[in-house]
């Protein structure tokens, strides 16, 4: 019987021995997820952003000008050329051919970070009744799209604002892009905020096959 208690005792021992090292033991930590490694040196100039096929089903007719921001040289921090490309695309008539009219602006820096800035320059570019905010997948490292639902302007047309902001390693990118049509058109509604993403990940996207 002395030797069954003695057996017990000891095991009562070992599992409380167990225990403590179980408990003591610290939970592991998830690991940090990797930065962004893409770094881009050189990009087009700045009204050869935009291919011709691109142009021609969202912003057709447009012409393309410079915004003073253009191709400045500055450095960042780290004595990097900050490399800035500012094109407006813009038609000088609405033809009414294609059904819409259309203005795409398109701000890049490389070496740069502007996303937060570009956050808050989207939001205030969208302000006010029917506007929204939400994240984009598969752009970059992130982005964000910023939506203002149409509203009548001048000349019996109906305005929709859209911004896509949006990041991938060194570049920071920003692009603005306003669609108008005929009021009389779909009631006034404008262009949907689905059909707006799409035509601003189309423009984004082509930006950056322009980076390497």
């Amino acid at each position: 019987m002395k030797q069954v208690l003695l057996v017990a005792a000891v095991l009562m021992l070992f599992g409380s021995a167990c225990s403590a090292v179980t408990k003591e033991a610290p939970p592991s930590s998830p690991q940090a997820a990797p930065k962004p490694t893409t770094k881009f040196t050189t990009v087009a100039e700045g009204c050869e952003l935009l291919e011709r096929e691109t142009i021609a089903k969202y912003v057709p007719g447009a012409a393309c000008s410079l915004k003073l921001q253009d191709n400045s040289q500055t450095q960042n921090g780290d004595g990097e050329a900050i490399l800035e490309r500012w094109p407006r695309y813009e038609p000088k008539t609405f033809s009414g051919e294609a059904g819409f009219h259309a203005v795409a602006e398109i701000g890049l820096k490389i070496n740069q970070d502007t996303y937060a800035e570009n956050q808050k320059s989207a939001a205030q570019g969208t302000s006010g009744t029917g506007s929204s905010q939400r994240p984009v997948a598969g752009v970059g490292d992130k982005a964000e799209l910023y939506y203002r639902a149409g509203t009548e302007s001048e000349n019996n047309l109906t305005m929709t604002t859209g911004v896509l902001v949006s990041s991938w390693g060194n570049a920071s990118l920003l692009i603005y892009y306003w669609h108008y049509q005929p009021t009389a058109t779909n009631n006034g509604a404008g262009l949907s905020e689905q059909k707006m993403a799409k035509t601003l990940i189309a423009i984004t996207r082509d930006v950056y096959d322009d980076l390497s």
